[in-house]
This record gives C-alpha cells, structure tokens and sequence, in this order.
C-alpha cells in the first residue's frame, strides 16, 4: 500500500494504491477527505498507544 499525491487540471488529491496478488486497487482522496483520513488514524494510533480502546463485543 502506499499514498500518491495526484494532479488533475489545477486541483490535486491524494490516492491510497493496494496492489495484491496482481490486482491494482486506487482509492482517491480529495484534500478535505484525507485531512478526515489521518485525523482518524492519529486517534487510532493514540488509542493503540495508550491502552484506550474497547475489545469488540463477541
């Protein structure tokens, strides 16, 4: 997986690529949707840090 940023015309936007197995799969992001993105992740990756985070319910 990786991030790629992208220019269209005067705009840009930013795409997560999955490549697995020989399938290419693009996920494109405008600049306010990834803002979005790594806000969640940052919570995520300080949720993991510190313990804070609920074991889903079975």
């Amino acid at each position: 997986m990786s991030f790629r940023i992208k220019r269209e015309g005067d705009g840009v936007f930013v795409v997560l690529a999955s490549n697995a197995a020989g399938n290419h799969q693009y996920y494109p992001f405008d600049t306010n949707e990834f803002g979005k993105f790594v806000e969640a992740a940052i919570e995520i990756r300080d949720a993991l840090h510190s313990g804070d985070y609920q074991k889903p319910s079975v």
